[in-house]
């Protein structure tokens, strides 16, 4: 089985845990520099992730 290709995305939770938003980026590259400039409401989390797997979070 071959390896394969996942998006880096940002997902944007409510206080609630569901899914408000989730953008996908074609490399970490792209993927950081947004989510290094998007900031969190109130109750909301704020994710880079690999697919599945979360690399950063902020809240507030």
């Amino acid at each position: 089985m071959g390896k394969l290709h996942v998006s880096h995305r940002i997902v944007v939770r409510d206080e609630n845990d569901r899914i408000v938003s989730d953008e996908p980026y074609d490399n970490f590259v792209d993927g950081k520099a947004v989510f290094d400039r998007v900031e969190a409401l109130p109750g909301q989390t704020i994710s880079l992730q690999h697919g599945a797997r979360v690399i950063f979070k902020k809240f507030r």
